[in-house]
């Protein structure tokens, strides 16, 4: 994959915009898509042999139908719609240091960025920026592409 494909799907903090359920072009909307697609049908199916699945699927149809329509576009995209992070400002601070990533800036790891996330993000943004930094960011997709995007929520 080349480096403009790779900054598509990573956002500036190292965050995978790839795996998040809000992007557009990410594997979850793109396999809720596919799913919808492939279980066309399925609640005439349940009607006729399993009504009493009719309801649980329907919520789970009203489940994917959300994740298949993608609100965002990326980060680095001109109409990005804006981030889950509040306050997140570190596109245009990326674009202001000339660098695609917090880690490549000189002031990495810098106070303002703590300021706008959790404890769990925080971590994260360290992690992957230090990773993107040593190993490069064609590494960094390779070790990350395959990662549940909120695993660092669950305890």
């Amino acid at each position: 994959m080349d480096k403009k494909q790779l900054l598509e799907k990573i956002a500036p903090c190292s965050l995978m915009c790839h795996t998040c359920t809000a992007y557009k072009k990410g594997v979850i909307c793109n396999s809720a898509t596919t799913l919808l697609r492939y279980l066309d049908g399925i609640e005439c199916f349940y009607k006729k042999h399993m009504p009493d699945a009719v309801e649980s699927y329907k919520n789970f149809e009203n489940i994917l139908n959300k994740y298949s329509r993608g609100f965002c576009s990326g980060c680095r995209n001109g109409e990005h719609k804006g981030c889950c992070i509040s306050g997140c400002f570190l596109i245009e601070c990326t674009n202001e240091h000339n660098v695609d990533f917090c880690g490549e800036c000189t002031c990495f790891p810098c106070d303002k960025a703590k300021d706008i996330f959790e404890d769990e993000v925080y971590n994260q943004w360290i992690e992957g920026n230090t990773y993107i930094k040593e190993n490069g960011i064609e590494a960094f997709w390779e070790a990350n592409r395959e990662k549940p995007h909120y695993k660092a929520y669950k305890k």
